[in-house]
């Protein structure tokens, strides 16, 4: 039996992996690729994963072969009466996920080799599919039929005021005619008595931060380093600047992300931002991913910085809920982003019955998002592509770390922003009433705050160091 000094070198184990950061090709081919896929010179884009190739470096097998050593320790501690058995099974439950997404990636590099063989197609496949379960969860069919019934409603009530917005009504309606929604609806998340008094609460909580953003018109954007600019201001304000966060500009990013081990916010070269914008994204980067990092750094038990077991669904959702607080409605892009990522996901995973490759997905997405954002009826050529666009990240986001060929085999950390924010959702409705207490709970570190277990038990530790 391990004693508690022999345990401390398992905690320790060095676990720093992001799974995405290896699904990405570089900035320019990507933008080869996805104009090639929306004019129709290539049935599907062509992804190099040039990120792959380093996971048969000796550091990476060393680092796999370290985490799974001490999961197995910190398991086994739990038999023994005088353990840490709180503090080793959340740090077990973090080292875990960080040992799955070193497995997910080499998955992907199995299912991505252009040198395959047929009869290993399969096994790759299935292993892929499985990895994104145990990571991001089995996908929740009956949101994705709801979203499709509220989808196929809007497309009968569309009144087309073009012969580009008719043509697209018919071929959608002809898209969406066989899917079977069984009587699925959409549900909202949250009343509108519940969204105004979580805003009220947001708006006086973060003001200081927030006021940071210039008050302009929506038609007045910020480029990246304007953005940054702004940015880092939020950062002053807020406090986290001085214990070492800044937000810079990455121009291998495709989309805003939040590194907790490198204390930055990466911004992609390509940002623009208006500033309801900005303040969706400071709400959503700085105070939540970024500030949950750190005040969980600050308790001195490291999961909480990193993030504790499977907490993905849960970060991602807050930042989702967040942002919607901000703006006081479900009538942003924010949660259409979200909204449409699962519809996304559930396309192309056939939560329908249908599995479809990237092609198939995106010839649906984006007239349902050209419906969406039309919804006058008056979509031109320039609304078409602004929808391809729009449609072409969430099928890029879904089909990285795969052959965008493949029917029915996503990366699905995409799904996990609606379903974090259905949870959350419904974690503030239960809490409504007790905000101040609840944000305390919440702002604690990275970890699932709506599940009561996960919650007392970090909460006894954090106690405990005190």
């Amino acid at each position: 039996m391990k004693t508690e000094a022999q345990l401390e070198i398992y905690r320790s184990v060095k676990s720093e992996f992001v799974d995405h950061t290896h699904f990405e090709d570089k900035a320019p081919q990507r933008l080869i690729e996805r104009d090639a896929f929306i004019n129709n010179l290539k049935y599907t884009p062509e992804y190099k994963y040039p990120r792959l190739d380093s996971l048969t470096s000796a550091k990476i097998i060393k680092k796999k072969r370290a985490l799974y050593e001490a999961v197995l320790e910190l398991d086994a501690s739990q038999k023994n009466p005088d353990s840490d058995k709180a503090g080793n099974e959340l740090f077990a439950r973090s080292l875990e996920v960080r040992l799955k997404r070193i497995m997910l990636v080499e998955a992907a590099r199995n299912l991505t080799n252009n040198n395959f063989v047929l009869s290993g197609m399969d096994v790759n496949r299935e292993s892929f599919t499985k990895l994104n379960e145990s990571l991001y969860g089995e996908f929740n069919a009956d949101h994705y039929l709801g979203m499709v019934a509220t989808e196929k409603s809007r497309v009968d009530t569309f009144v087309p005021k073009t012969i580009v917005a008719a043509r697209i009504k018919s071929k959608l309606e002809s898209l969406l005619g066989n899917v079977d929604v069984d009587g699925k609806r959409e549900e909202a998340l949250l009343g509108d008595v519940e969204i105004k008094s979580f805003h009220n609460f947001i708006i006086n909580r973060y003001a200081d931060v927030l006021g940071v953003v210039p008050d302009t018109a929506d038609d007045v954007y910020y480029d990246v380093k304007q953005c940054a600019e702004i940015m880092n201001r939020a950062l002053e304000v807020g406090g986290l600047a001085e214990c070492g966060w800044k937000v810079v500009e990455n121009a291998k990013k495709a989309t805003p992300a939040t590194r907790w081990d490198k204390s930055r916010i990466f911004l992609p070269s390509n940002t623009r931002r208006n500033a309801s914008e900005l303040r969706r994204l400071i709400i959503h980067e700085q105070e939540v991913h970024a500030r949950r990092a750190q005040n969980g750094k600050d308790t001195g038990f490291k999961p909480l910085q990193m993030g504790v077991g499977d907490f993905a669904d849960i970060e991602e959702g807050l930042g989702s809920m967040m942002e919607c607080a901000v703006d006081g409605s479900f009538k942003n892009s924010s949660f259409d982003r979200a909204r449409n990522r699962y519809i996304t996901a559930g396309l192309a995973l056939g939560a329908d019955g249908k599995p479809r490759d990237a092609r198939e997905v995106y010839e649906i997405l984006w007239r349902i998002t050209a419906v969406q954002d039309k919804a006058d009826g008056n979509i031109d050529n320039e609304a078409v592509k602004k929808a391809k666009e729009k449609a072409y990240i969430h099928v890029e986001n879904a089909y990285r770390g795969t052959q965008f060929w493949m029917k029915g085999v996503i990366y699905t950390k995409l799904k996990v922003y609606y379903e974090g924010l259905a949870k959350n959702a419904d974690y503030f409705k239960r809490n409504i009433d007790n905000l101040d207490a609840t944000f305390e709970d919440i702002f604690i570190g990275k970890y699932n705050h709506t599940d009561p277990v996960e919650k007392d038990l970090v909460k006894s530790i954090v106690s405990r160091k005190k």
